[in-house]
């Protein structure tokens, strides 16, 4: 769950507890409130009854007003009249209002119900005792107003849906730099090191974040720049001294056709001079594409491209090709020759005894697909990925060929991805570039020395 999502949800939580805390306490002021408004309302009907008593005016039976019971008790607890629904009951209660208009209220229980009861003592003229007068009704429920309640609970689920919202608002702008920091951080790369991520400007803890985090890139591509220079100049310099070496062994290779201990020896030594070059080469491509050079766009046509590398090769294995003509895309010749070349050499190397090299163009998908498969053992699901890291060589490659870089496959999907394309391992052993189609008409404009136009 995200960070957003998170706060959200705790803002939820807090805000429920909060209303629902809130709906209570106003739930019981309101029912305490209710229920002093009956007891005064007791309280006065009550008074008024008390004076009519004292006055010797009270009727028997008295007549109920608004629901409410009353009693009239004398000293010795005797009933002396009531409304009817209290007619032959006893006292509503033992307890003794206190003189001098001084009431008394109460909750008495009555046939299993609650009833306020308020109650006064007075003295009748001319009587020798005192008399009680009570009256009582149904004590309110706690649902007493349930529209009012009901609409407590409403306000408090739009006020947590409310708090929600906001919450969700005030993180999403909070969080809004750092989510810009993550795209950019995304988009940085071995090949884009010089962008940095944007500064808010501001002074606090995501400001603070971005100035550590470009902090971070700066000594990164500072490193960066120390390996590829350190990469760049090695090739460099060693491409001269191998070449040298080769030449040199060459002749002596020449001079010693006799065979012997010494020119095997020197095959030897010449076969390992031929796979230091290739990594020489290799390291050298690798240091160019991290250093960002872009392919020099012309129309190449990958049919083309293919036979004019087949033409220079003479493999131990059999090749098959299924070459369309016109297929046709926009990119760097040099740099597409050189994917083509590691996708033959790796074939070559891992096939049995057939290599199957396929070109077509995808007119639906706008694409011009290259295919290089063998009939060897194929890549497990697993690593078909992992032959796209630099260095990696499984372990059947090692044995195949012990003196290979690893750097081939990465030097080719590299390329591709320069090229706006894809390159994949599909079914086992069968590696497929795809690459922008050109349309005729910018293919022709093209050739005619403009600059070309890719298809959307």
């Amino acid at each position: 769950m995200s960070l957003r999502a998170r706060s959200c949800v705790i803002a939820g939580l807090v805000s429920t507890v909060l209303g629902l805390v809130l709906c209570t306490g106003l739930a019981v002021q309101g029912y305490r409130s209710e229920i002093d408004g009956v007891t005064d309302q007791l309280a006065t009907a009550a008074r008024r009854l008390a004076i009519m008593a004292s006055e010797n005016a009270l009727p028997n039976p008295i007549p109920s007003v608004s629901g409410q019971s009353v009693q009239v008790v004398a000293e010795g607890g005797k009933v002396l009249g009531s409304t009817p629904d209290l007619a032959g009951q006893p006292p509503l209660t033992t307890q003794l209002p206190p003189k001098d208009d001084f009431r008394w209220d109460g909750v008495v229980q009555r046939d299993g119900r609650e009833l306020i009861t308020v109650g006064f003592t007075i003295t009748p003229e001319g009587a020798a005792s005192d008399l009680s007068v009570y009256v009582a009704t149904p004590k309110p429920g706690y649902l007493y107003d349930w529209p009012a309640l009901l609409g407590l609970l409403v306000a408090a689920a739009l006020g947590t849906a409310g708090v929600m919202v906001l919450t969700w608002i005030l993180v999403a702008r909070a969080l809004k730099p750092v989510e810009a920091i993550t795209a950019e951080l995304e988009e940085i790369t071995g090949s884009h090191p010089h962008r940095r991520v944007p500064e808010t400007g501001r002074h606090d803890e995501i400001a603070a974040l971005a100035i550590t985090v470009n902090q971070t890139l700066d000594r990164l591509d500072g490193a960066l720049s120390q390996q590829r220079s350190f990469v760049a100049d090695a090739s460099h310099e060693l491409r001269s001294p191998i070449t040298g070496l080769r030449a040199e062994v060459d002749l002596a290779l020449m001079e010693t056709r006799g065979g012997g201990p010494e020119h095997a020896a020197l095959e030897a030594v010449d076969r390992a001079a031929g796979r230091l070059q290739l990594l020489v080469e290799d390291l050298l491509a690798v240091a160019r594409l991290d250093a960002g050079m872009e392919p020099r766009p012309e129309p190449v046509d990958l049919a083309e491209l293919a036979r004019d590398e087949l033409a220079r090769r003479h493999p131990a294995k059999k090749l098959v090709t299924d070459l369309e003509n016109g297929v046709v895309v926009e990119g760097d010749r040099l740099q597409l020759t050189r994917v083509l070349v590691n996708l033959l050499d790796n074939a070559i190397r891992h096939a049995d005894s057939t290599v199957r090299l396929v070109v077509r163009g995808d007119t639906g998908a706008e694409q011009a697909v290259l295919e290089v498969s063998d009939d060897g053992a194929g890549l497990a699901p697993d690593d078909r990925e992992r032959v796209f890291q630099r260095f990696t060589r499984l372990a059947e490659g090692r044995t195949r060929d012990p003196g290979g870089s690893g750097l081939g496959l990465p030097i080719a999907r590299e390329i591709a991805t320069r090229h706006c394309g894809t390159l994949r391992v599909e079914d086992r052993s069968r590696f497929v570039l795809r690459l922008p189609l050109m349309t005729r008409a910018a293919v022709s404009v093209g050739r005619h020395g403009e600059q070309p136009r890719q298809t959307a």
